[in-house]
């Protein structure tokens, strides 16, 4: 109910807890929230560096921290991209 009164710590969890309960069906919470966001951002193709730097910034982040902790992906996508550098370049050598 709206009282005109500052939101406090816990009824903006409540509200976001609520919410996103309401529209997926499954409990979370801002954290998690939060968690989510940033892990579907680091995945994205288009996000750039330039872009990552801010929103850890944004989030109260080290780039670095934000890198270890966000990056899901498995050893073989990191290394992707320096494996189809080293295709490129055997391959500009025939």
């Amino acid at each position: 109910p709206r009282t005109g009164k500052p939101l406090t710590r816990d009824s903006v969890y409540s509200i976001v807890a609520r919410s996103c309960y309401e529209r997926t069906g499954k409990k979370t919470n801002p954290h998690l929230l939060r968690d989510m966001i940033v892990t579907h951002i680091r995945g994205s193709a288009d996000a750039t560096e330039r872009d990552l730097e801010a929103l850890a910034l944004y989030m109260g982040h080290s780039v670095n921290m934000q890198r270890n902790s966000y990056d899901r992906r498995t050893a073989g996508e990191k290394v992707a991209p320096a494996v189809e550098l080293l295709r490129s370049v055997n391959n500009k050598k025939k």
